[in-house]
């Protein structure tokens, strides 16, 4: 999840799991030293502040460069950590792929049994938005891409990360988002997935990093 200071407004990237039993927790904010309390949106019981306050990494917003265009990350929409809304299921085991995929919540139509190919007219890529790699951009150059710490297409030097943490499968026009089974979960938004189709600048959390997905027309320096 994504909180943030009520002082200075620097933003953290916090993993829910450290929440353990408790309500509530205290975040000392490491820019200001500020202490704000934030809240474990699963438990509906009375909150119960747990222990001394925590001390985290502030995200960061860079600008990042790649051939011949430039993607100003906070100018799109809001920030890097602005979400795109979606309704998504909880992660479950992911299936043995066999080159055709399924929409979140079942089979959608155009998408079951088709070919996996990359676009004849769009560069599609994947720029680290925050984390250990951010600034970086990973072209997506074949049509099923592996992200992942090791023995993987797009390599990010994240820790948290697992070896082979989630792939990218591309369908011309589509593109799905898999969860591989990885051991801390891949997330839009602040929910886990096992699948989810992406838009462009559509952005998502593997480990501690955050990538953004991006069309952009052959040719041309605009993002699409």
């Amino acid at each position: 999840m994504i909180i943030q200071c009520t002082n200075c407004k620097t933003r953290y990237h916090y993993d829910e799991k450290r929440f353990g039993s408790a309500a509530v927790k205290r975040i000392r904010c490491t820019k200001c030293q500020t202490i704000f309390e934030i809240r474990n949106l699963a438990l509906t019981a009375a909150p119960v502040t747990d222990g001394e306050p925590e001390e985290i990494a502030p995200l960061h917003s860079p600008i990042l460069r790649a051939g011949d265009f430039s993607l100003d990350v906070t100018a799109m929409g809001g920030g890097p950590h602005k979400r795109a809304a979606a309704s998504v299921p909880p992660a479950t085991a992911p299936a043995n792929r066999t080159g055709s995929y399924q929409t979140p919540g079942g089979t959608g139509p155009g998408t079951e049994g088709k070919r996996l190919k990359l676009p004849d007219w769009e560069r599609l890529s994947l720029a680290c938005t925050a984390g250990p790699d951010a600034g970086k951009i990973f072209e997506i150059d074949k049509p099923r891409v592996v992200i992942g710490r090791a023995d993987a297409d797009i390599l990010l030097s994240d820790s948290e990360c697992s070896r082979q943490h989630a792939a990218i499968e591309v369908a011309e026009e589509e593109a799905m988002l898999i969860d591989l089974g990885s051991t801390n979960g891949t997330y839009v938004g602040e929910r886990p997935i096992q699948e989810f189709q992406l838009e462009s600048r559509n952005e998502f959390d593997v480990g501690a990093s955050t990538l953004m997905f991006i069309r952009s027309r052959k040719g041309s320096e605009g993002v699409k």
